[in-house]
């Protein structure tokens, strides 16, 4: 598959599975792990992270490896979550 088909079936899967979390945005891209094997990196953005456990957010990849591989998708997914609301700012020391 390529990237941007991918891209459309994560869009779909997160917007739908974590709807508390107010899903934004995903950057999909194909690399290579440490072996040198082909995977999928997702950088997935969020306004929060739900309270529920497990973090749907980690247990997300989980339904989207299912999501890919019923399209013949077979690399693994590394997903990685942005959350708006826990992002740091941290103030300027001079």
């Amino acid at each position: 598959m390529t990237d941007q088909e991918i891209s459309l079936i994560v869009d779909r899967v997160l917007r739908d599975r974590l709807p508390a979390a107010r899903f934004r945005s995903a950057d999909v891209w194909s690399d290579t792990d440490f072996d040198g094997d082909p995977i999928i990196r997702v950088t997935a953005r969020y306004d929060h992270r739900p309270s529920m456990r497990p973090d749907p957010l980690i247990t997300a990849v989980h339904d989207l490896r299912s999501a890919l591989i019923e399209r013949g998708e077979s690399r693994l997914v590394f997903l990685d979550n942005e959350v708006a609301d826990e992002r740091r700012v941290e103030e300027d020391v001079e």
